[in-house]
């Protein structure tokens, strides 16, 4: 890498992680982790802060449908149509599976920034959805940290043994996956 890329890595890169993982960050925590395989962050870091940023954001959305409720999503509805779909989804499984829905809602591409407005405008319990949280950010940051650390790791293995050309495969097969099930979720809905 070039010596200013490493530089701006080294003096930014985990605050961009941090603002990632506010957010359906999930491109940037498998991209650092790939790269803490090769070297460039450590996983243990990225974990932490994977793991802070992600409850963070969620207990922040939660108390602001908690307060707000009704208004909130009334205003996303009003000011963003396409979501419509997935507000209604989301409550008609809120409402029949709670303590599935909260594990899971994370890892539903689509729902999970509005999932923690609804939960809290439904008055779950502030407790339960906080441990629930928990529980669930913990195996979301796991999982999401060591799938891209394994992807670095065998994007690294290609280049040490097969060259160029394995690695660029790997990642243009990881790539086509990723966007084969986001166009697959999306023409579902």
């Amino acid at each position: 890498m070039k010596p200013e890329v490493l530089k701006f890595l080294q003096d930014y890169g985990y605050w961009a992680i941090f603002l990632g993982s506010l957010i359906e960050g999930e491109s940037i925590i498998l991209t650092s982790s790939a790269m803490a395989a090769a070297g460039y962050f450590s996983i243990q870091k990225i974990m932490i802060i994977a793991f802070c940023g992600t409850v963070l954001a969620d207990q922040g959305l939660y108390f602001l449908g908690y307060t707000y409720g009704a208004t909130v999503l009334d205003w996303i509805r009003l000011r963003f149509p396409s979501m419509t779909p997935y507000i209604d989804k989301a409550l008609n499984f809120l409402t029949r599976y709670q303590n599935i829905y909260i594990l899971s809602f994370r890892f539903i591409w689509g729902v999970r920034i509005i999932s923690s407005v609804i939960i809290g405008s439904q008055k779950i319990s502030i407790l339960r959805f906080a441990t629930l949280n928990l529980i669930a950010a913990v195996i979301w940051t796991v999982v999401s940290c060591m799938a891209g650390f394994f992807i670095g790791e065998a994007i690294l293995y290609g280049l040490e043994h097969y060259g160029w050309w394995i690695s660029f495969g790997i990642i243009a097969f990881v790539l086509l996956i990723v966007l084969g099930w986001k166009m697959r979720k999306k023409s579902a809905h």
